[in-house]
């Protein structure tokens, strides 16, 4: 009864106290505007991405995408390619996540996406965001294979954007201006003010996936998936990359 009663106390809570932001409006700037703690770890992450062949396309000072919380961002696009890198960061009242992801987007609309996430989604999953997280890959050149062989596996001979490569930072206000009327459409969210809001079934499901014991059910079904493309991904006959 006490874990029943302190469960929807805090559906109760996550209800009225989370806030989504309908408009994203990231302001460029420079690492050394950014919180120290982050400046130091984005210099070589962005060194790193540029020696694969991406061009930074600029970063990022994001805003409150949600409450609570600044998110910061560099974006890469590679010449010649549908390839793009984005390396996020996120400041909570827990501190600061960051991960990197490469992504394609496929002449069917369709987006396949490889990053180094270890947080499993809260919310559901886009049917046009084909997602694979691998967080033990730190190493860009690594987790850059990793999506490349995933494209030779999943894109079934499609080809990338027929548009041609977009601008990076239109790309991310679009994925992130889509996240609001996505989850309304899905019942999740609703409008409220200039965001969104929870609603009642946003916030149960939200809370849900968010507690103990689900959040550890729930990352190791997520690394169970992921290992299980590691290990059909091929190279000359042997399982690729099995130490990322």
């Amino acid at each position: 009864m006490l874990f029943v009663t302190l469960h929807l106390l805090a559906v109760a809570a996550v209800r009225y106290a989370m806030r989504f932001a309908g408009k994203c409006n990231p302001v460029k700037t420079t690492l050394d505007e950014f919180p120290d703690e982050m400046a130091s770890g984005y210099r070589p992450r962005i060194a790193e991405v540029e020696g694969l062949g991406f061009v930074c396309a600029g970063t990022y000072d994001c805003g409150n995408l949600s409450n609570d919380t600044r998110s910061y961002v560099a974006l890469f696009v590679k010449p010649g390619t549908d390839d793009y890198a984005q390396l996020s960061a996120v400041i909570t009242p827990m501190g600061c996540s960051e991960y990197l992801e490469f992504s394609t987007t496929l002449s069917n609309g369709v987006t396949l996406e490889t990053n180094s996430n270890a947080i499993p989604p809260l919310v559901p999953a886009n049917p046009d965001r084909q997602v694979f997280r691998f967080p033990k890959t730190r190493a860009a050149q690594n987790l850059y294979g990793i999506h490349r062989q995933l494209l030779a596996k999943h894109a079934n001979g499609m080809c990338g954007n027929p548009e041609g490569p977009s601008d990076p930072l239109r790309r991310y206000i679009r994925t992130v201006e889509n996240f609001g009327p996505r989850l309304e459409r899905a019942g999740w969210l609703r409008p409220a003010g200039d965001g969104f809001q929870l609603t009642w079934k946003g916030a149960l499901l939200l809370t849900w996936r968010g507690v103990w014991p689900n959040t550890m059910l729930r990352r190791l079904h997520q690394q169970h998936q992921m290992q299980e493309e590691l290990r059909g991904l091929q190279v000359q006959g042997v399982t690729a990359l099995q130490k990322a």
